[in-house]
């Protein structure tokens, strides 16, 4: 819909489009020869950049052409009105000159943002220290900083009718698999909502399974660990107003990688990832293990283990499956207490409330002490997964694994890993196999372990990238 040439009748439909807010303002410049009109939300504005770079220049040459004198960096020309309401809602002001039916949508902003800090959810003994802030140009300044190469590619795109959220797709050309990053932009394109405020919620629109616990997406808040994955052929999301960017496509082995691997010496690094898997099948089975080895199949124990086991659980009123879920549940309460809670509140309320309840149930004889030991360990097992998504997975996993170890005994839990690993095996991520079988061609030099740098000379087969050559010669010193 075209403007119309009156200021008065551009002002009314303004008026009408914001409801009548009062914080839209009209500020009008007469001169001899022109009358302009600016329209701006004077709480979205930056006052400074609207006087020095506009009203200032306008009066100082009062017969040049607005687009000649005005200084401003973004400048745009419109004769569709519905653009420049948008324009308006994102803190730009729009001036008309009186009597003519074209608009120019100016970028005056108000850019309030917090300052780049330490990461507080992915911290790290070593590597970078800089985090990802909520503002969208920030975000990708810093990325375009550690990769200054042409072949980055940023494409924005806007997805909520009413939030007009702004997000960006970051891949790296030549490198990332076209086929994939198509993908992504044709399902981000399709998405059809009011609002969107967090790249959790585009995860949930644009996955493969809807209903998996696990995560399809790698959340991350660390520019050094999006800047790898993006060397690696994968592309990231980025949506403004938000800290974290979603980086896909991923397997199932990269929400066990830490930048703390590649700091390090490459045996120590491999040994700490190791620990990681394990402790995934630690705290996926061992309330299992528990279970079925005091209810069904405890003769396979030591005789002193297994008198032990048992004469602790003598006096205990609950079912071993039972109090183990209890005691999994109260772990649960404890750590969201402790996340919920103000900080030095908060570690007060774990420390203290898990004394105190875990001293409380043994004495009162309602749980094994055994029982307290395995709770503990499980879930201290499942906090050494660095990925918050894949963590809480993997404790809600655990309890239909304890009760199938509870009801059929070890070969419940034999089941339950053999279809979980047919459902990892059937999950995709971005069209790619989600379950990449780690040991098949080069893969496992930095999947289940971390082979040393100068041994890395292909990219991981997992993202499908369309140049896989990453090393030349790294050692041609020695020649």
């Amino acid at each position: 819909m075209k403007p119309s040439s009156s200021v008065q009748d551009t002002y009314q439909y303004f008026q009408e489009a914001f409801s009548y807010s009062t914080d839209l303002t009209m500020k009008t410049m007469s001169f001899p020869q022109y009358e302009y009109s600016l329209f701006f939300l004077d709480t979205m504005v930056d006052s400074q950049v609207f006087q020095e770079h506009i009203v200032k220049p306008l009066s100082l040459r009062p017969d040049a052409n607005a687009q000649e004198v005005i200084t401003v960096q973004d400048l745009k020309e419109t004769d569709d009105i519905h653009e420049a309401v948008k324009a308006l809602a994102h803190g730009k002001t729009v001036l008309h000159k009186e009597g003519e039916s074209v608009l120019l949508l100016l970028g005056t902003e108000l850019h309030k943002e917090r300052q780049i800090n330490f990461p507080t959810n992915e911290r790290v003994l070593r590597g970078s220290r800089e985090a990802f802030v909520e503002t969208l140009e920030t975000n990708i300044n810093l990325l375009r900083k550690r990769i200054a190469s042409a072949d980055l590619v940023v494409k924005y795109y806007t997805i909520g009718r009413v939030s007009q959220t702004k997000v960006a797709v970051i891949y790296i050309k030549g490198i990332a698999n076209p086929e994939v990053t198509s993908l992504i932009e044709q399902r981000l394109q399709r998405i059809d909502i009011d609002n969107i405020y967090a790249p959790g919620l585009i995860q949930e629109y644009i996955q493969d399974r809807r209903f998996s616990l696990f995560p399809q997406m790698l959340t991350s808040e660390r520019l050094d660990r999006t800047r790898a994955y993006l060397m690696e052929g994968k592309a990231a999301i980025i949506a403004e107003g938000s800290p974290d960017v979603s980086i896909m496509p991923v397997s199932f082995w990269a929400f066990f990688q830490s930048p703390d691997d590649y700091q390090i010496n490459w045996m120590v690094g491999s040994v700490f990832r190791l620990l990681r898997i394990a402790c995934f099948f630690i705290a996926i089975g061992l309330p299992g293990l528990y279970t079925s080895l005091i209810v069904f199949q405890s003769y396979v124990l030591p005789l002193k283990m297994a008198l032990t086991l048992q004469g602790a659980l003598k006096y205990i009123t609950f079912n071993p499956a039972f109090e183990l879920i209890l005691l999994l549940l109260a772990l649960e309460i404890l750590r969201e207490a402790a996340v919920r809670l103000p900080s030095p509140i908060g570690q007060v309320t774990g420390v203290v409330g898990g004394i105190i309840i875990g001293t409380a149930v043994v004495q009162s004889n309602l749980f094994s002490n055994t029982a307290v030991v395995v709770a503990a360990f499980t879930g201290m097992a499942s906090f050494l997964i660095p990925s918050y998504e894949m963590s809480s997975s993997v404790r809600l996993i655990n309890i239909p694994v304890t009760l199938l170890s509870a009801l059929f005994g070890l070969i419940g839990l034999v089941f339950s890993f053999l279809m979980l690993n047919i459902y990892l095996c059937r999950m995709n991520s971005m069209g790619l196999p989600y379950f990449y079988p780690a040991f098949a061609d080069s893969g496992v030099k930095d999947t289940v372990i971390r082979a040393p740098i100068w041994s890395l000379r292909r990219r991981p087969k997992e993202a499908a990238p369309v140049n896989r050559h990453r090393l030349g010669n790294p050692e041609g010193w020695k020649e």
